[in-house]
């Protein structure tokens, strides 16, 4: 079936193209060449520089046809594309004469309102050996190419092409054939020797994302090494995989038997061979396995993950079986995470953690211990809270590795559930979920807190009674006292003072001289005086404090009230302010009359006043009481700094200490004297 080839017009062309082109870019720059004449310089545009339309002139030949659609030629430097238009396209092997102008192509630049001319027919120039990373790098994109490699599959296309997969090393090229397939299936495990066009598919960002070659008909392929037949396919078993051979991975078909497993869509199926197991994937269109037959696997291995599986694999033999016969292998995580079970049908018992679905069917979350792992499902059962016990019965897949020294080992597990009837519940879940959990806590947070609350407004409230009764208390005790102060001075102090009154009485009524009638009488009115002050002393201690409810004002001008208009000097009250004063505590008025009572009776006992005015005044930050006399005055810094025997003045200051106010006399000789006590607010 090998053709013969021609010998290259060019014999050179392989050799020296590059330096050709390299020279051709050194003597003619872009910007003094009107037109490109190589293949290297039109592929050498980038795609805005090819979207210019520039000028294109160059003679190639033909290697590759898509008619009526696109032409690909080949020069000495590289190769490019054209598109024909209605004319009748070029053959394979003519030399042509292309003029037009540059287009960007998809992938690389390419001729577009071309003009073409045939020259001659030299034939097909030789193919350029090339590695899969050769075609993955794009450098002999659309030029004539040879690839050495292992068929895998030889696969009927539509049109009546055929895809061929042929393997170069781990690598696996597709090869498109402009005739369908032969008849024999010998070239599958051949060794083989495959030129065409090198082409690719590209994606939007003109990207080559994979690599393919295009070729006329089979005589484009050459058979190095024939394979060998099914019969005498070495037949190992899972374990044996990819293990050491002296003489290398050949990359050609095993055989191995089993009992299917599981068989997923596209053709994806999973054996045991006693104790170990192994995925394949079949080849479309052939026979589709069970779940318990005994089958005889011919294919390609090669690595996964983390385990070696058969790909472009077919059935040789099947022996219908019984799904019951086929058992899980009960495992724990810590055996899963040993990577033995890898492709092996295991069943694992765990608690679902969530499920959510997906375009494919579903997913598990389940939870061993303290691990989770997936299990991917076709379908989900409709009601499953989370919580639920579950054995789960699935593949195991290894999903990712780690390496460790000489050693690979897995990361992550899940398991590939066959179908929903894989998923038995064992066990409802617990009432304490973690949601109702959350709200018994937030419930308890929140009961706490109001306890916390109720607790910090109960020893206010504590507090402020506490306060009050301790208030109250002073207050009895101190109104208990006053009352036997009272008593005492109402029991001796008045009335021996009364028994002094009815004496002098007696006196003044037997008459004497008028010396002695004078002092009489003045003894008589000085006794009255003390008499009356002393009720008035025993009326303020019974005095509960209810009448400082009237406020100060009412207190002051009760106390001018009291004094007799035809005995002593004058006294008068006047508010100064008409700022309400109501608003004084009772201790602090109690405290503000008795300064004034005091100073008052100073008055009358020592300044032999003719008048005495009580001012109450107030404004935004002080109520101002003055007590103003127009007597005889003194000395201030000597009468008022604890004078021995003298103990009103020291009163007064003691009073405002205590309610926070401060006292000032004002008085000289014979100028009057004034008390003012200033009683800041706030």
């Amino acid at each position: 079936m090998r053709r013969e080839r021609r010998s290259h017009p060019f014999p050179w062309f392989p050799w020296t193209a590059p330096v050709l082109a390299s020279l051709a870019v050194a003597l003619f720059p872009a910007d003094l060449a009107a037109q490109l004449d190589t293949a290297l310089e039109v592929r050498s545009l980038s795609a805005e520089e090819a979207e210019e339309g520039r000028e294109v002139d160059l003679v190639g030949v033909v290697i590759f046809s898509d008619a009526p659609g696109t032409i690909f030629i080949q020069d000495e430097t590289a190769g490019v594309f054209f598109r024909p238009g209605d004319a009748a396209p070029p053959r394979p092997g003519d030399e042509v004469r292309v003029r037009g102008v540059t287009q960007p192509g998809l992938y690389l630049p390419g001729i577009e309102q071309a003009r073409f001319e045939v020259l001659g027919h030299p034939g097909i120039p030789e193919a350029r050996p090339v590695t899969y990373d050769d075609l993955m790098s794009g450098r002999f994109h659309y030029q004539r190419v040879a690839i050495e490699g292992v068929v895998r599959s030889v696969l009927p296309e539509e049109e009546g092409a055929s895809l061929v997969r042929v393997a170069l090393g781990s690598r696996v090229v597709e090869v498109q054939v402009e005739q369908p397939p032969l008849d024999d299936g010998s070239w599958i495990d051949s060794r083989v020797r495959v030129a065409g066009l090198a082409a690719g598919h590209i994606n939007a960002r003109r990207q080559l994302v994979a690599p393919y070659l295009r070729c006329a008909d089979w005589t484009e392929f050459t058979r190095l090494q024939a394979g060998i037949g099914p019969e005498e396919t070495p037949l190992l078993s899972p374990e044996q995989l990819l293990n050491f051979d002296v003489d290398g991975q050949g990359g050609h078909r095993v055989r191995v038997r089993g009992t299917v497993l599981a068989a997923f869509p596209r053709g994806e199926i999973f054996l045991r061979d006693e104790e170990s197991a192994v995925a394949a994937r079949l080849e479309p269109g052939g026979p589709s396995p069970t779940v318990g037959d005994r089958v005889e696997v011919i294919g390609f291995p090669q690595m996964d993950r983390f385990s070696a599986s058969l790909a472009d694999a077919g059935i040789l033999a099947r022996e219908p079986g019984d799904a019951g016969e086929v058992t899980p292998v009960p495992v724990g995580f810590e055996e899963l995470m040993e990577g033995a079970e890898d492709g092996n049908l295991v069943s694992i018992e765990a608690a679902l953690v969530d499920r959510y679905r997906t375009e494919s069917g579903g997913v598990l979350v389940l939870q061993v211990g303290d691990q989770t792992l997936q299990a991917r499902s076709p379908s989900l059962p409709d009601e499953m809270p989370t919580g639920t016990q579950l054995r789960v019965t699935g593949i195991c897949q290894v999903e990712s590795i780690r390496g460790s020294e000489y050693r690979s080992t897995p990361e992550s597990i899940s398991l590939r559930v066959r179908s929903a009837d894989d998923i038995i519940v064992l066990g409802a879940p617990s009432w304490w979920t973690a949601r109702r959990l959350g709200t018994v806590l937030v419930l308890l947070l929140v009961a706490m807190a109001l306890a916390a609350l109720w607790i910090v407004l109960l020893r206010r409230q504590v507090v402020r009674q506490t306060v009050a009764l301790r208030h109250r208390i002073e207050h009895e005790a101190a109104l208990e006292e006053r009352q036997r102060i009272a008593r005492e001075f109402h029991d001796t102090l008045e009335q021996e003072l009364a028994g002094l009154s009815l004496r002098l009485d007696a006196a003044v009524a037997k008459g004497g001289e008028g010396k002695l009638q004078g002092l009489l009488e003045g003894s008589r009115s000085l006794v009255s005086r003390i008499q009356t002050e002393t009720r008035n002393l025993v009326s303020d201690l019974r005095d509960d404090g209810g009448d400082e409810s009237l406020g100060l004002a009412g207190a002051l001008g009760e106390l001018a009230s009291r004094q007799p208009s035809d005995l002593g000097p004058e006294i008068r009250f006047e508010l100064a302010s008409p700022r309400p004063l109501s608003d004084l505590p009772p201790r602090t008025v109690h405290h503000l009359k008795m300064i004034a009572r005091e100073a008052v009776a100073n008055a009358l006992k020592h300044a032999e006043a003719n008048r005495i005015d009580l001012v109450l005044d107030a404004d935004d930050e002080a109520m101002v009481m003055k007590i103003i006399d127009d007597g005889r005055g003194f000395d201030v810094e000597r009468e008022t700094r604890g004078k021995s025997g003298h103990f009103g003045c020291m009163g007064i200051r003691e009073r405002c200490a205590r309610i926070g106010a401060t006292v000032d006399w004002r008085s000289g000789p014979a100028c009057g004297t004034t008390v003012e006590v200033r009683l800041g607010k706030g």
